[in-house]
């Protein structure tokens, strides 16, 4: 008697199938990195408490996540002196909203306010998206399209009320047309610019882990 597979795993199976025959016959087009530190590429993790501010970006779709990914991956090299700020505020009075950008005095405030001695600021920015997340080639010469984000990163020394490191990282998928390009070439699959700014982030970071004084 021949048994036959549940309709469950036959499911399963067929949808595999079809995603296996779908990145099979698709290009990835995926985003190149430029980073830029302006000031402040070796920093000294090991002393003082450090303030986590509240990440800004003008994504909707991961601006939570930015946040969230970028607490992660700087307790990974400050330990128990990252503070986030919705914790300090439990025991301190601190002003509703810190602006990303921030003069003497309001930093030396800041200080007094939190008791921390450093702080973070992170800035997301989706700056284009007209690639898409699948397009087809395109014989097109003149077509040119992308999915492009940015993230800044500011770290400032509150008790001395001055900028310690700022630095940037910009990231991008371009879709160009060609003359060479065939109706027969696969299909592309594009990195979205709301991805490619939390890649962005974690690499960004990765880079102050990489160059970080060990005292």
């Amino acid at each position: 008697m021949k048994l036959k597979a549940p309709k469950k795993n036959y499911a399963k199976c067929l949808s595999f199938l079809i995603m296996i025959l779908f990145f099979g016959f698709t290009s990835c087009n995926t985003p190149k990195y430029t980073y830029m530190f302006k000031e402040g590429k070796h920093l000294d993790f090991s002393e003082g408490k450090w303030l986590l501010n509240r990440s800004k970006s003008n994504s909707r779709v991961f601006d939570t996540e930015l946040y969230n990914n970028s607490e992660e991956q700087f307790k990974e090299i400050l330990g128990s002196s990252l503070l986030e700020i919705v914790d300090v505020r439990l025991t301190n009075i601190i002003a509703p909203e810190i602006s990303f950008d921030l003069n003497k005095e309001e930093l030396i405030k800041l200080h007094k306010d939190s008791g921390c001695d450093f702080l973070i600021n992170i800035k997301g920015n989706v700056i284009s998206e007209n690639a898409g997340s699948l397009s087809f080639p395109s014989n097109n010469s003149d077509y040119y399209a992308t999915n492009e984000a940015s993230v800044s990163i500011k770290i400032y020394d509150l008790k001395n009320g001055e900028i310690i490191s700022s630095s940037q990282v910009n990231g991008k998928v371009v879709d160009q047309g060609s003359e060479f390009n065939s109706s027969n070439d696969f299909p592309i699959l594009s990195t979205s610019a709301h991805t490619t700014m939390l890649k962005g982030a974690k690499r960004l970071i990765n880079k102050y882990k990489k160059y970080q004084i060990n005292n």
